[in-house]
């Protein structure tokens, strides 16, 4: 009757616990131009006249457990979950199994040190159901623990993406120069900001281990080391996409403060085109006598309803660990375990809203095992049911981190061919040779043809391009059975 007694209390408390489940990346280059350019109306002709464009690239993105219980005891069980929760030890040979149910709260970020571009997905909330079961057995004078684990969650309601390509300063588009003088204007450069809406995203996860069962003590506390292969992934899509994108032509310091006039474009009635630049005399904006017309560049709103970002992002690599299992009383009973893992890591990315990019893969970011960092703390406490059947709760926290990260950008070859084919066929030049001649051809035509060159098979690459994070805490319920 007593066991009776217990088994309905700790039911009638797991009941009135609350249920937790289901509760401009831009990239990469020096030379870069602006991931929202190709909405401009200017054409690339128009781009040719009045004022040479030294160095303009028509975008060289680069980045681009449980373990088990013998005695009738709830200090020999402690959890251990696939996300790095602690886990129950058990001192004899036996099987268990546990399962538990999660929300986490998470944030990922990665940086481009390039272009100096910021994307992040902030607030991120999961529901996680994870599975967990192992097997102990004796090994000499110790016991060798086997135990493996799987989790799956779906992301809850929706989460702001910001991409960022103001804070961190901008991407060079061209430099201008007086075609009269030969003096250099100054730089045009791109800043962009978009947020959208991100929901629907879902994340896995697994991991195998071995380790030595309450291979030492300190007191009352058991400790087990154990080492392991652990992968995380999840995916994010971003829609109803808003953003700004605007080129400047000159910055000022006043007050402390910066401040960047926007790049204007003046189409005289000769059919040149005159740079409206600041006078750093008078500080007035000069407009020159017989404009037609006046082209804002790349200053522009614009909204995006469909996909405009898509990630899939894995961590993967191995682990050791250490659990540490404290006996309360005989029905209680606090564990706790330390993960540090070196994982790998990789990005696949699909940015729809660039024309000038393979789809579904434009971006590629990618380092290998043993370049990440993975630091996983996990505690819980547990309460008997039955003498074989325990309720736990606790918390988990996985913080993962890489530096220097690879990059790849997936150039649309059809994109820059057809522009280079459109050259060609105008009737301008003679032929191919006279349309790349350095110094009389199309400025449009010889970048098209470097970065072809530069990019072979139009796969952009950069070395060390990306850092980048991701980190979650969570709160977990869950129910763990010995065998």
């Amino acid at each position: 009757m007593k066991n009776l007694y217990r088994l309905l209390f700790g039911c009638s408390i797991f009941a009135i616990l609350p249920v937790l489940a289901n509760a401009a990346g831009t990239y990469y280059t020096g030379y870069y131009q602006s991931p929202q350019q190709s909405y401009s109306t200017q054409t690339y002709a128009q781009r040719q006249t009045g004022y040479n464009q030294y160095n303009r690239t028509y975008t060289k993105p680069t980045y681009s457990n449980v373990r088990y219980s013998t005695s009738n005891t709830a200090g020999s069980n402690v959890s251990q979950n696939s996300t790095t929760n602690a886990t129950t030890t058990k001192t004899g040979n036996g099987f268990w199994l546990d399962a538990g149910i999660s929300r986490e709260t998470a944030m990922w970020q990665f940086e481009m040190k390039e272009s100096g571009s910021v994307l992040s997905y902030d607030n991120l909330s999961w529901n996680v159901l994870d599975l967990n079961a192992g097997y102990a057995f004796d090994l000499g004078n110790s016991k060798l623990m086997i135990d493996a684990g799987f989790k799956y969650g779906m992301q809850s309601g929706e989460t702001s993406m910001i991409d960022d390509d103001i804070t961190n300063g901008g991407y060079f588009i061209t430099q201008w120069i007086s075609a009269d003088e030969g003096t250099v204007i100054g730089d045009q450069i791109g800043h962009a900001l978009s947020i959208g809406t991100s929901q629907g995203g879902s994340m896995m996860g697994f991991n195998v281990g071995l380790g030595l069962s309450d291979f030492f003590k300190a007191g009352n506390i058991k400790f087990t080391p154990s080492a392991g292969y652990r992968h995380f992934s999840y995916n994010l899509t971003t829609e109803k996409n808003y953003g700004l994108s605007i080129d400047t032509s000159a910055c000022f310091e006043v007050n402390g403060e910066i401040q960047c006039d926007p790049a204007i474009i003046v189409n005289l009635s000769d059919g040149k085109q005159q740079i409206i630049w600041r006078n750093e005399i008078t500080g007035e904006m000069e407009i020159a006598s017989g404009a037609t017309s006046i082209d804002t560049q790349g200053t522009y709103y614009y909204q995006q309803p469909g996909v405009s970002h898509d990630y899939d992002v894995a961590w993967s690599g191995p682990y050791v660990a250490l659990d540490m299992d404290y006996e309360i009383n005989k029905y209680n009973a606090v564990n706790g375990r330390i993960e540090l893992g070196f994982p790998g890591y990789k990005v696949t990315g699909d940015q729809p809203y660039r024309f000038d990019w393979q789809h579904p893969k434009s971006v590629e970011d990618e380092a290998g095992m043993g370049s990440a960092i993975h630091l996983g703390l996990g505690a819980n406490w547990k309460t008997a049911i039955t003498d074989s059947v325990f309720l736990s709760i606790g918390l988990t926290y996985d913080y993962y981190t890489v530096s220097d990260v690879d990059a790849k950008t997936y150039l649309n070859e059809s994109y820059y061919m057809d522009i280079y084919n459109s050259i060609l066929n105008s009737g301008d030049y003679a032929n191919e040779e006279a349309m790349l001649n350095p110094e009389t051809g199309s400025p449009v035509a010889i970048n098209i043809k470097n970065l072809e060159s530069e990019c072979p098979g139009w796969v952009c690459t950069s070395d060390g391009e990306i850092e980048s994070f991701y980190k979650s805490m969570g709160i977990r319920v869950g129910i763990n059975a010995s065998f």
